[in-house]
């Protein structure tokens, strides 16, 4: 028989009763818990006055105090939102509004919304056809990432992926029968930056009340993709205005109170991969579902964690620059040191 003195309090009971020590547990109730499997009342006692004695403890409590308090304030905001749009089940598609009405509705208070006729303006919903742009551009290089099918996480770690082919070769790859997430065109690869595809930004209108002035290629990414590609669940730190130009996109929405999807996050991922096609209720937070049309553009917030699935051989851009201050660099929840360096 193995006598008490010998018994050692496993690393995960410990960490069990540090956290419920900072939570506020008592003693008794602890003691409890531990004797219930099978830890002896003498080794839990004294565990117990190690780590309430110890220095760390008055700050762990002091911790735990704090992320209550916010997580308050995620929950009132939570609310808010449930009783200002029944939990956000929808997001709204209007025409675009007078800008003042835009930053009062959804910039200001990070609403997202579906603007109808902001793209139905550009010469781009016509001219960037995949046989248009084969016969206007089609012998101009442009980067890609190419095998991404054959990478675990093929976004966040997207250089090695970089390959450089003729636009030709890219209409080819995304127009091709059947669905594919190997090549994609992503903002990363600063299409819109290199001279020779520049002549692309004259397709597009951008109302100066909402875009600043002038059109900066440095804070706009362009997007070109066969039905297929995916990406996962994540949130920038900066506003977007996502629009769609050919092709459909199928997106999911959280809002960033999603407390369950920040608990899986890496950095601005989640490690939540849902294997389904649609949300069911055993997902860890509520998804809003809608699906971008040619001619429509979604004003993403920064800080809504959001998933992105092509249904259909696609084009998008993604402009950051707008008339606003546009920068939540600060904003990385899900890399704390990083993030609370930046506070």
């Amino acid at each position: 028989m193995t006598d008490d003195d010998d018994l050692v309090v496993h690393p995960q009971w410990q960490a069990w009763v540090a956290e419920n020590l900072a939570r506020g547990a008592t003693h008794d109730e602890i003691a409890q818990a531990l004797a219930e499997s099978g830890t002896p009342e003498t080794k839990t006692r004294a565990l117990l006055e190690q780590l309430e004695t110890g220095p760390t403890m008055p700050l762990a409590r002091a911790l735990w105090r704090r992320v209550t308090a916010l997580e308050l304030i995620v929950r009132l905001r939570h609310e808010h939102r449930s009783a200002q749009a029944a939990g956000h089940a929808t997001v709204e598609r209007r025409p675009l509004p007078p800008a003042e009405e835009f930053v009062a509705r959804h910039w200001v208070p990070g609403v997202p919304v579906v603007l109808t006729d902001l793209v139905t303006r550009w010469p781009a919903l016509t001219r960037w056809t995949p046989a248009a742009l084969d016969e206007r551009i089609g012998d101009e290089r442009i980067e890609a990432c190419v095998g991404r099918e054959d990478v675990v996480d093929p976004d966040p770690t997207w250089q090695p992926l970089r390959k450089e082919m003729s636009v030709r070769e890219l209409l080819a790859r995304i127009t091709a029968p059947g669905r594919s997430n190997d090549t994609y065109v992503i903002a990363k690869n600063a299409a819109l930056r290199r001279p020779e595809l520049q002549t692309l930004l004259d397709d597009l209108v951008l109302p100066p009340e909402y875009f600043g002035p002038t059109m900066d290629p440095t804070r706009m990414g362009l997007w070109i993709g066969p039905a297929g590609t995916h990406t996962p669940l994540h949130h920038d730190t900066d506003n977007s205005m996502f629009c769609q130009v050919m092709g459909r996109k199928r997106f999911w929405l959280a809002p960033p109170e999603s407390i369950a999807l920040l608990d899986r996050s890496r950095g601005v991922y989640s490690h939540w991969k849902p294997d389904h096609d649609a949300p069911d209720p055993s997902d860890p937070a509520p998804m809003i579902e809608l699906t971008l049309e040619p001619g429509e553009a979604l004003f993403i917030p920064a800080g809504w964690w959001h998933r992105v699935d092509a249904l259909d051989p696609s084009i998008s851009v993604s402009i950051l620059e707008l008339a606003w201050p546009n920068d939540y660099g600060w904003y990385l929840p899900g890399s704390l040191l990083r993030g609370s360096k930046r506070a």
